[in-house]
């Protein structure tokens, strides 16, 4: 059994594992790609590419494949990832067992070995390998070297999974020595795997248990192995289809094995229907499987010998052309001992006793001992081969090597087979009372057999009666269950309905107060936009006025400057130039010359006022910078727009002439006016900056920004200029791209002037 799957791993990595996904290639394709993939620096892609390119020529040339790892691990230790190399040597040493060769397998697991060094991630999946390596090959001074420090390194890390491989692999190599020690180590490994995700270790040891512990007992073989076909279909023993996604240890194939060890069971108890039934589920799943696929010459074989012990000899024939068509190779070639019985049994169904014979011969060639499912060793069919073409002598000589081997084997196919031919060799013989003996010990073992499988069938009646009540008992919980469910759901309807209402009750009733509240909200806010435009107004209104007050000023100015100021002084330049013209030395000059006095000291006291008019008096009374913050706050009381005043300097007024201070301050006066007339700006920025030869004026707003007609046109905007150019100053206005209007003046001083 060990044999087929061995093989039928080392098919699994040789052959179209993922045939889908992989190309073929000759031996000189896979050179010239291989050569290619050399020359690129290993990445990560890469080396993946490398992978599938070794996989794909392993499945026609499998020592083309091994010559590729052995160019590649150089190059990956160049990298000094030890993760690809040890993947590549891993591949390399269980491909070498699989084809049993454990020399080349044993210097390659040391090489893993020494290349883990360090890493226990690495050196965990090395010690599995290891233990499972020399409990195969049955080295066990290896073993005993390798499994205590396995098992320390794993209990310390307490890595249940590994401790369950090494557990399995220890029972596997004293099963035939230590039955009670084997089990003692199944059972921990049962025990340590069963709650793990990953199924493989725990299958593992199922598996093993119920071989080793079981082995005397083929019923309870049977039942152990039909228990553990869920377990078989777990996703996490599907093989992976590609070398790069690596696995502590994979059991490989898991459903097709159960499937071929209850076909192997039953046909020991001689129940061909069971046996018949299990072998076409593991050659359904070999044909259907991608991972399967290698197996099928194989399957074939074994399914056709089933049919043939089945008598079902048209079915045989057509499993066994398929065997030999798919194996691709002559007749005399095909590697199955199994095939060439099924093919005797064929040929001896239809009367060819020499051709069976001849198939027999080749089927002892591989050896006298039973092969999987040939329980019967090929020296018995052989004997009745020669049996059936006269050769008495013959078949008794070779018959009579195998009466030792009966022992617990009597009451199985092996003994039923044996004194069956047995039994006809005395009949040749002529040697009655033998015959009748032989006949004797047949029918004993058959009937043994037939009670058994009747016990079987019985248990399995029992086991079907205890399904159905257990299968009413769940039904009946199940109605109870739905009952519950149905009570709990129109509970749970009527107690939604009644949150539904709720819910929409407190939605309706918070859409009404947040209307409620939006509609509050906008009147508040129209009412104080109401009050806010009459501020507004009313400090427009303000600002209007003390405008017209300055205007109708300057014409009271003008006025008395003309009708008054002039007359007075065409008055006294008429009093001296009448002096001038008379003389001096009359009463009446002097009269006139005290009269032009009083005129011209009028004249003054009234140009004085007018001066003082003319000159804010907070500038003389308390400075220039005061004048402007004064300025300012009148402008930010108005509510109408929010003005931030930076000023740099003018810390003393004294240092410039006060006509230039006055100037300054209607200009900025003048500025800020018209931001507050025109612009329509929430915020404006006043920057006034005394520098050592100039003096830098800044007004940025955030209003609708100068239109060209306002700049040309505006009376303002010209009187600055005017003040600007007499001073000798500069003036550039920007209306900015996002909004509102930028204007920097810069004038010149002359302190020494």
């Amino acid at each position: 059994m060990k044999r087929l799957f061995a093989l039928l791993l080392l098919l699994t990595f040789c052959g179209p594992i993922a045939h889908a996904q992989l190309r073929n290639y000759t031996d000189a394709e896979g050179r010239a790609k291989w050569e290619e993939l050399k020359k690129n620096a290993p990445t990560e892609q890469n080396f993946r590419d490398a992978c599938d390119l070794i996989q794909a020529v392993s499945r026609t040339n499998m020592g083309l494949a091994f010559q590729m790892i052995n160019e590649y691990i150089p190059i990956l230790e160049k990298t000094g990832n030890h993760g690809w190399v040890h993947l590549m040597i891993m591949v390399e040493a269980k491909s070498k067992v699989l084809m049993r060769l454990y020399d080349d397998a044993s210097v390659l697991y040391r090489q893993a070995e020494v290349n883990a060094a360090g890493n226990d991630s690495l050196l965990r999946s090395v010690y599995v390998a290891l233990v499972a390596f020399y409990s195969t090959t049955g080295k066990t001074d290896s073993l005993n070297k390798y499994f205590p420090v396995a098992e320390q390194q794993f209990l310390k890390t307490g890595d249940k999974e590994a401790l369950s491989f090494i557990y399995t692999f220890k029972a596997q190599s004293i099963k035939d020595t230590d039955t009670t020690g084997a089990r003692r180590y199944l059972d921990k490994a049962i025990m340590l795997s069963q709650d793990i995700a990953d199924k493989n270790a725990f299958f593992s040891a199922k598996y093993d248990y119920i071989l080793t512990v079981l082995q005397d007992n083929p019923v309870k073989q049977i039942e152990g192995f039909e228990g553990l076909l869920d377990i078989s279909r777990d996703s996490s023993l599907i093989p992976s289809n590609k070398l790069y996604n690596s696995h502590l240890y994979r059991f490989g194939l898991a459903e097709q094995t159960v499937y071929h060890q209850l076909a192997q069971l039953n046909l020991l108890l001689t129940d061909y229907d069971n046996a018949g039934k299990y072998m076409q589920m593991c050659y359904d799943y070999t044909v259907n499987s991608p991972y399967g696929k290698p197996g099928i010459p194989y399957v074939a074989a074994y399914l056709s010998i089933v049919r043939a012990y089945q008598r079902l000899y048209g079915d045989a024939k057509a499993y066994l052309d398929t065997s030999l068509k798919t194996f691709g190779v002559p007749e005399d070639q095909i590697p199955l001992v199994n095939y060439f019985i099924a093919a005797g049994l064929i040929a001896e169904h239809a009367g060819d006793n020499q051709k069976a014979l001849e198939y027999y011969a080749k089927a002892r060639t591989f050896g006298d001992e039973s092969f999987e499912l040939s329980l019967v060793p090929p020296g018995v069919y052989y004997a009745h081969g020669l049996l059936l073409n006269g050769r008495v002598d013959s078949a008794r000589r070779v018959l009579a090597r195998f009466e030792p081997g009966l022992g617990t084997r009597r009451y199985s196919a092996y003994g039923f087979y044996y004194y069956q031919c047995y039994a006809e060799l005395q009949k040749a013989l002529k040697n009655y009372p033998a015959y009748a003996a032989a006949l004797d010990s047949f029918y004993q073992v058959r009937d043994s057999l037939s009670n058994l499988n009747r016990f079987r069938a019985i248990q399995v009646v029992e086991t079907r009666m205890r399904v159905r009540e257990g299968e009413r008992e769940i039904q009946r919980l199940n109605d109870d269950r739905a009952a519950a469910l149905a009570r709990a759901r129109r509970e749970r309807t009527f107690y939604i309905v009644i949150l539904c209402i709720a819910a929409l009750a407190i939605t309706f009733l918070s859409l009404y107060l947040r209307a409620r509240k939006v509609r509050e909200k906008q009147q508040a806010d129209l009412a104080r936009s109401k009050f806010v435009e009459m501020e507004k107004q009313q400090h427009i209104d303000i600002m209007q006025s003390v405008m017209e007050a300055e205007e109708n000023e300057r014409h009271k100015i003008a006025d008395q400057l003309h009708n008054e100021v002039n007359s007075m002084l065409a008055l006294a330049l008429l009093n001296i130039s009448s002096t001038i013209e008379k003389g001096i030395g009359d009463e009446q000059s002097e009269k006139r010359i005290q009269k032009t006095h009083e005129i011209l000291s009028s004249v003054s006291t009234t140009i004085r006022e007018l001066s003082h008019r003319l000159t804010p008096l907070i500038i003389e009374r308390y400075g220039f910078r005061k004048a402007i913050e004064d300025l300012a706050d009148t402008v930010n009381l108005s509510g109408t727009i929010r003005l931030e005043l930076i000023i740099i300097g003018f810390e003393d007024s004294g240092k410039h002439p006060m006509g230039l201070l006055n100037d300054l301050y209607r200009i900025i006066q003048e500025l800020l006016q018209n931001i507050l007339k025109h612009s329509l700006a929430t915020t404006a920025t006043l920057e006034l900056v005394e520098q050592d030869h100039h003096i830098s004026i800044i007004v940025d707003d955030n209003g609708v920004g100068i239109g060209e007609s306002a700049y040309r046109k505006g009376k303002g905007l010209r009187t600055i200029q005017s003040k600007i150019a007499y001073l000798k100053g500069q003036m550039e206005i920007t209306k900015k791209n996002d909004q509102g209007t930028l204007i920097v003046i810069e004038i010149p001083v002359n302190h020494g002037a």
